[in-house]
């Protein structure tokens, strides 16, 4: 979903199809007559069997307009989803022709029912692959403004996040004829602009394939009467029960003589589920919607007695319960046959005595057995064993001392356990993962690594001074946290390592524990996200930051010193070129060097700057990194050379 919301494709549809609809004008007073014909006669009879209540026409015929406009020409159609260009002439047509067979294909490949594009500002759904009646409508005052499609799309519409999706559970959708339908929904963005709502539509028929393993039942070992299915917080079906998928009408039969109304028994069959209408009020229903996991017998919606496992479900904002069971007649079966082919045997070959004889030897034998498996379990470092501690004598006495030496050897290694991962914690909290790695294995007083090819980024937050003294201690220190843990999730997303964040100060290394052959690219791209993250925080807090960063590749020495306190350090001449060039009279700029510029040049647009005076380094050349760039704007790598003698 987040992908598709980010693909230039969507972004410009999103865009396109809303200035289209804008423009789009009312139709002729025969076409309303044509359009009002079809919901008199198509629209509203098919809703009124939906068991959704009385619709009347004039609830649902659009208001004048580009929603009457699209209507008529798309929706009140033979086969209308299946129609690229109503041959109309309006842009909306022609964005629509362009668009309409991508946007179809995604949603047959991944079994979507609808995808739509929504007006953040107005509320409009300028596109649908579908051409259900909510095309053209506004979620805001609309006839469907109360729908959990309209629910999902203010979420969106509140959210200012690029990466936010939202869903809602499954609820009637009057569009689908009372059909129970989810939506999922997120955010459209074109750089830092939201410009409208992707949102789709499923059904449940992927849940159902799910949880039936697309009805093979008897291949994943569910025999003739096991099945899983998912119950929501209001006790009904959230996936279809194999009983209704094997066999509608036995089962409507069943439900009907176990006390469902004939109002829910229609509307089964209008929907074609019993999903959102078939309560189930079962024990293991009950038990997973309050959070418990275990296994129970009791009689289920059927009315049938099962053995059932049962565990909650959190489906984002929601509790569902999950449950999976078996017939008891056919699950203990087998057991029942084994019994009596068993007393038959007893009975006929072995003699009363030498059963007693067996039972007093294994009387005897038992616990010694029982404690030598137990001491081989713990000598091969299971310690969580329990020996019963029934008898009451000495082998009982002998079962409570082995218990007891067990539990205290398992505490005692969870205690080891936890203290070595809590100095794992601290040691990669101190160092890089390479270096921690390597001292845990070499151990000794000193490390040192040469490492011939890294990226280094060091960054200045321009203003932050001069700001954190206008400011209250603690609420300086608040926002300073939450500018470096953005700027430290921007940086861990191109696997870039961050080493030092003192004051205002940032250092970053690509390809330093891991070696990587695009390092220059993973910290150029670091960089430009580090700049948006510091447009927000500006935006969001109203004030006047900047990043200067400075970019430079080239081979780096690290070490590690023991000692009473561990240290961490590098050094080198790229080092200190990144940190001398990354001044600049500009805002939110990146000066790169050489070394950067030659192994991006084609992938990212730079302006050469004046040469600056590294401490001894000399004069260095420097470049602003602009951004990425098309194959087909790559500059010259002679061009870029010589702006610099």
């Amino acid at each position: 979903v987040m992908t598709l919301s980010e693909a230039r494709m969507t972004i410009d549809a999103t865009k396109r199809f809303s200035q289209g609809f804008n423009q789009l004008p009312d139709i002729t007073e025969g076409q309303q007559k044509q359009l009002r014909n079809f919901y008199s006669t198509n629209f509203i009879p098919r809703l009124k069997k939906s068991s959704l209540g009385e619709p009347q026409v004039a609830t649902y015929y659009p208001d004048p307009g580009p929603e009457r406009y699209l209507k008529y020409h798309y929706v009140a159609k033979p086969e209308p989803s299946t129609l690229e260009d109503a041959k109309d002439g309006s842009a909306w047509s022609a964005v629509h022709k362009q668009y309409h067979k991508r946007f179809l294909r995604l949603a047959e490949l991944f079994g979507y029912q609808d995808i739509m594009i929504a007006d953040i500002k107005t509320g409009a759904i300028v596109y649908n692959t579908s051409k259900e009646d909510d095309l053209g409508t506004n979620l805001l005052s609309g006839p469907y403004s109360d729908s959990p499609l309209a629910k999902v799309f203010q979420e969106v519409k509140q959210s200012k996040d690029p990466f936010f999706v939202t869903f809602s559970d499954f609820q009637p959708y009057k569009p689908a004829f009372g059909k129970p339908i989810m939506f999922v929904a997120t955010t459209v963005h074109e750089g830092d602009e939201l410009v409208g709502a992707l949102i789709f539509q499923l059904s449940n028929k992927h849940i159902d394939d799910l949880m039936t393993a697309n009805r093979k039942w008897p291949e994943v070992g569910m025999g003739v009467s096991g099945e899983t299915y998912l119950v929501g917080g209001d006790t009904t079906f959230r996936s279809s029960p194999r009983s209704f998928l094997e066999d509608p009408k036995t089962y409507l039969e069943i439900a009907r003589k176990g006390g469902l109304s004939e109002e829910k028994i229609a509307e089964i069959q209008q929907t074609g589920t019993p999903i959102l209408v078939q309560p189930v009020k079962t024990e293991g229903a009950r038990m997973a919607l309050e959070g418990r996991t275990g296994i129970a017998s009791y009689t289920d919606y059927r009315g049938v007695p099962v053995e059932a496992a049962y565990q909650p479900i959190r489906f984002g904002p929601f509790e569902w319960g999950l449950l999976a069971k078996f017939d008891q007649r056919e699950l203990f079966n087998g057991i029942r046959r084994l019994a009596r082919t068993l007393l038959l045997v007893s009975a006929l070959l072995i003699p009363a005595l030498t059963l007693l004889t067996l039972w007093i030897a294994r009387a005897f034998i038992r616990p010694i057995r029982r404690l030598l498996d137990a001491t081989e379990t713990i000598s091969s470092g299971n310690y969580a064993i329990h020996i019963p501690e029934a008898a009451d004598d000495e082998f009982g006495d002998l079962a409570t001392a082995f218990n007891t030496m067990s539990t205290k050897l398992s505490e005692r290694e969870d205690n080891l356990q936890r203290q070595v991962e809590e100095n794992d914690r601290l040691l990669l909290s101190i160092l890089p993962s390479s270096a921690a790695s390597r001292l845990k294995q070499e151990g000794g007083q000193s490390l040192a690594e040469t490492h011939p090819s890294v990226s280094v980024l060091f960054a200045e937050i321009e203003g932050w001074n001069e700001l954190s003294q206008s400011l209250p201690a603690e609420e300086s220190i608040n926002l300073l946290n939450e500018l470096t843990s953005a700027l430290d999730d921007a940086v861990e997303r191109f696997d870039v390592e961050k080493l030092q964040d003192v004051g205002n100060n940032y250092l970053a290394v690509s390809g330093l524990s891991r070696p990587r052959i695009d390092h220059e690219k993973r910290a150029a791209d670091c960089g430009l996200a580090m700049l948006q993250v510091m447009r927000r925080f500006n935006q969001k807090y109203n004030v006047d930051l900047s990043l200067d960063i400075g970019l430079h590749a080239g081979p780096l020495s690290t070490g590690v010193v023991t000692g009473e306190r561990l240290s961490f350090d590098i050094w080198g001449k790229t080092i200190n070129i990144a940190r001398g060039i990354h001044e600049s009279p500009k805002r939110n700029v990146i000066q790169a060097s050489a070394a950067i510029v030659e192994a991006l040049q084609s992938l990212y647009s730079f302006q050469a700057l004046p040469a600056i005076p590294v401490k001894g380094q000399g004069e260095v050349a420097v470049w602003e990194l602009e951004g990425p760039i098309t194959p087909a704007e790559s500059p010259d790598s002679s061009q870029l050379q010589g702006a610099h003698p």
